[in-house]
């Protein structure tokens, strides 16, 4: 168990300054605490030989924060009233683990015996998350090369239009910013296990690699050439340091999204004139990877997004669906993929909706074709595990400021006590009772939208309110 008197004294210091009013100092202190406690253990002292994790949120989304690892939770552990939290962890190998509160989360390295406070602010979660501890620097490296990364994203687009040499100076440059921070990071006299270097190369360069990776393609698209740019003999030498089959990183954003966007570079390249996009690329994932697992996410993730990249259809490659059958081996990316696949069956475009039962806020059944009767209608299934019901809010309100002809219904597939934020803010809010068909077509539980006309006919069976194509569907549905 945790010393208990180190814990006391946490809590107490934790306490003492969520009452002060000057921000500014409020975090400084904070931070300082949190690095004087869990870094002031003795050798004589057995609670330092435990892996401790702990912080404080602002503005929590729910009342508990979870650490995991490859996708499986080791420890659930609450928040106080005070929105602290704190506990021993059982952390057996040194890694990249991942934390998680709402619908956000973010990575934390651990190795066995740190001690790890986090304070972050779930209005601007990653912006503001800050760690403190033994174990901390890694951490604020990691998280400053992300935010680094995720700046250098969004104002990357420009450099696709320069020629190959002065891109490939970009990226060099990109790289060399990257690497002064982890010099920085070695300068500070922290033990840099072999495990974590590894991690810190990936983070360092897969970001940069990929949008190498991406320039030909982009380049030739935007200026619209008959061939690809021409690029030096060295541009791909980078490939030659890459580990296609790394179990240890999957989990790891910038290693997973280099192996995706490098599989998808080489089945495009590989594609035959008449040949289905989407089958070239799961037989470049079997060709190409063999960690079970790894193969199991990236043929999920490419029969899904071909999915989602449908305009105005619902359904499924079956050459693509009968390969993904055959050789992924995880039971759940089947089960929901198949039932995505079932889902589709079961409404048919140009026909009539049918007319499910729904359950109103007040516990009444009703028809959903004497909601949307007459009615230019969009029913969109939700979850607040899949939406953050503040964004949901913030989305319907848009749409029907924008489209008021049309009438939007939401229909809640899991509802909790966040269901209270939308509900009492948007009109039209239900969910389903155990004997309504539209369970039917929601097996896959997927947050689908389904438009259609005043005449009760279905125009889109399965679209997704986050789709870039849905206000052109909405304006086509607004003018029918």
């Amino acid at each position: 168990m945790f010393n208990s008197q180190c814990e006391d004294y946490l809590y107490f210091c934790l306490r003492t300054t969520i009452y002060m009013k000057n921000k500014i100092l409020l975090n400084l202190i904070l931070l300082f605490i949190a690095a004087f406690t869990l870094t002031s253990c003795t050798s004589t002292d057995e609670s330092c030989d435990a892996t401790y994790f702990g912080g404080h949120i602002i503005n929590p989304k729910q009342n508990f924060v979870t650490l995991s690892k490859n996708d499986v939770i080791i420890d659930t552990i609450y928040l106080d009233s005070y929105n602290n939290f704190i506990a021993q962890v059982d952390v057996m190998e040194e890694g990249l683990y991942n934390f998680n509160h709402g619908i956000e989360f973010q990575y934390i390295y651990f190795k066995p015996k740190d001690s790890i406070l986090i304070r972050l602010n779930t209005w601007d979660f990653d912006e503001s998350l800050a760690f403190s501890g033994r174990g901390s620097e890694k951490n604020n490296f990691l998280i400053t090369l992300y935010l680094q990364n995720e700046k250098e994203e969004q104002n990357f687009s420009p450099y696709y239009n320069l020629n190959s040499e002065k891109f490939e100076e970009k990226i060099a440059s990109s790289k060399a910013m990257n690497n002064f921070l982890y010099e920085q990071l070695k300068e500070s006299e922290i033990e840099i296990t072999p495990k974590f270097d590894q991690l810190a190369q990936i983070a360092i360069n897969y970001p940069l690699d990929r949008k190498k990776e991406f320039y030909p393609f982009i380049h030739k698209n935007r200026f619209q050439l008959n061939d690809y740019p021409t690029v030096s003999d060295t541009y791909f030498d980078f490939r030659k340091n890459v580990d296609l089959n790394q179990e240890e990183f999957i989990s790891f954003a910038p290693y997973y999204g280099y192996v995706s966007s490098y599989i998808n570079v080489i089945s495009y390249k590989n594609k035959q004139v008449d040949s289905n996009q989407t089958v070239v690329v799961l037989n470049t994932i079997i060709d190409n990877i063999t960690v079970e697992r790894l193969k199991n996410m990236l043929l999920r993730q490419t029969i899904y997004n071909d999915f989602r990249e449908a305009n105005l259809t619902c359904a499924i490659n079956k050459e693509a669906l009968e390969i993904f059958n055959d050789n992924c081996t995880n039971e759940g990316f089947l089960n929901q993929i198949n039932a995505l696949a079932a889902d589709c069956d079961e409404i048919t475009q140009n026909d009539n909706i049918d007319d499910f039962e729904v359950l109103s806020t007040t516990n009444e059944i009703l028809k959903i074709n004497s909601i949307i009767k007459n009615k230019k209608a969009v029913i969109y299934f939700w979850s607040p595990t899949i939406i953050s019901p503040s964004m949901l809010v913030k989305k319907i309100k848009y749409l029907e400021l924008k489209y008021p002809k049309l009438v939007f219904v939401g229909i809640n597939m899991d509802p909790t006590e966040l269901s209270n934020k939308v509900n009492s803010k948007l009109r039209n809010q239900y969910s389903l009772p155990k004997t309504s068909s539209a369970h039917n077509f929601v097996k896959s539980l997927e947050p689908r939208t389904i438009l259609i006309d005043n005449k009760g006919i279905v125009t889109n069976s399965f679209t997704y309110l986050t789709s870039p194509n849905l206000e052109r569907q909405l304006t086509l549905l607004d003018e029918k």
